[in-house]
């Protein structure tokens, strides 16, 4: 019954794991950023370590390979690299460490440190030759009397409370007043990750109770087997606070895609070729490249009213704006009176403006790549805005007083 349960855990966590490892392997190749890879790595890994955890699957490998308890050296191999990964992550989670020449830094640094550990974990069950009857999950107490195996247990031991304890401490300095300016949502996503890992301390110490246990003529197989079920909570845990960040990413997507639809209307709605074609099957549900192809259609109607834009709206809405209007967005409300009012003039077939009047960049063209998709996002909520709709009125007045003086 208790290796019953232990099975059905460690299925259903691998299950869940491996799910969200092919999500996320499948984003990657469509947005090959090296987060997304390191994560789909790190959940591959943990599936691995929740299969290898369960006793039907331990044994198994056992018998297919015929060396007793192999999996646990592949096991142990595989819950390093999985907080490898999770070590890896927290260094990527500062903002100044997100260039290439910090990550190739960290990642010389330490790679000696888990190639030298998995190798010796390797040397030392290979020395240790285990044999005869294989109890799953219990190489720690079965052969305590056997030094290597002990050997091979404290590098394994050592070796993971040395990168949890590196991991907790950068999530502590992510978190510490002191520390790098994070979202509420992302320091959520750091504390979790960090009890996650922490929690991983106590697989060591349930294996190290029941390795004691045995060497003093006391079997603890139910605590050793136990252990698994720490690692399962641990990834479950940190999977989770990995997941809630793109869940919620994804839902900032969504509402971000649906408040630009007004914008986009409003400039493609004069040369609809300007759409793009359908992309891809999962494009349709895949909502960062639903919202990328809207914002390039976004810009490309924006060039093609440039023609239209005159700089009388942008002048208008900075007069309103010194005569006390207030709640709104210098640049974006002069954005989004420039964009109506070319989208207007082009609807209605008029010439485009003069030289003289024509705008020669529209408002916030020039913010950076890495902050557009939040200017357009305001430059939408500004259409209909009071100050963009007085600004209109007030340059097609004067447009019209102009007009009849001229006639």
């Amino acid at each position: 019954m208790w290796h019953t349960l232990l099975t059905a855990v460690g299925v259903t966590a691998a299950a869940i794991a491996l799910t969200l490892a092919v999500g996320k392997a499948l984003a990657a190749r469509r947005e090959p950023a090296f987060t997304l890879k390191l994560t789909a790595s790190s959940l591959f890994n943990t599936g691995a370590v929740f299969l290898l955890g369960t006793p039907a699957v331990y044994g198994a490998v056992d018998t297919a390979f015929g060396a007793p308890h192999l999996a646990a050296l592949l096991g142990n191999t595989a819950g390093l690299l999985c907080v490898g990964h999770a070590h890896l992550m927290a260094v990527l989670w500062h903002p100044a460490h997100r260039d290439g020449a910090v990550l190739r830094r960290t990642v010389l640094a330490w790679a000696p440190f888990y190639a030298g550990a998995i190798l010796a974990i390797a040397v030392l069950y290979a020395l240790a030759d285990p044999a005869g009857e294989t109890h799953p999950l219990l190489f720690g107490p079965d052969y305590v009397d056997v030094p290597q195996v002990v050997a091979f247990h404290l590098v394994t031991f050592a070796a993971l409370i040395t990168v949890i304890t590196a991991t907790v401490l950068r999530c502590r300095a992510l978190l510490a007043p002191q520390g790098p300016p994070l979202s509420p949502r992302l320091r959520r996503c750091v504390r979790g990750f960090a009890l996650a890992i922490g929690l991983e301390l106590a697989h060591v110490g349930c294996v190290a109770a029941a390795m004691i246990g045995a060497a003093c003529g006391l079997r603890l197989d139910a605590l050793a087997e136990a252990a698994w079920l720490t690692t399962a909570v641990s990834g479950l845990v940190a999977n989770y606070s990995l997941v809630r960040l793109s869940l919620a990413a994804r839902r900032q997507e969504r509402r971000d895609h649906q408040t630009l639809r007004p914008l986009w209307q409003t400039v493609v709605r004069a040369d609809p070729r300007l759409v793009l074609a359908p992309g891809l099957l999962w494009g349709g549900w895949d909502t960062r490249i639903a919202l990328s192809r809207r914002l390039v259609e976004i810009r490309d109607g924006a060039r093609s009213l440039s023609p239209w834009m005159s700089s009388a709206p942008a002048r208008a809405v900075e007069q309103l704006a010194r005569r006390g209007f207030v709640g709104f967005d210098l640049v974006a409300a002069q954005a989004a009176a420039t964009l109506l009012y070319a989208a207007d003039a082009r609807g209605r077939g008029r010439p485009p403006t003069d030289s003289d009047m024509l705008l020669a960049a529209l408002p916030g063209e020039d913010v950076p790549a890495s902050a557009e998709r939040a200017h357009l996002v305001l430059v939408a909520r500004h259409l209909d805005h009071p100050v963009v709709l007085e600004a209109l009125a007030l340059t097609r007045r004067e447009r019209s007083a102009s007009g009849a003086g001229r006639g």
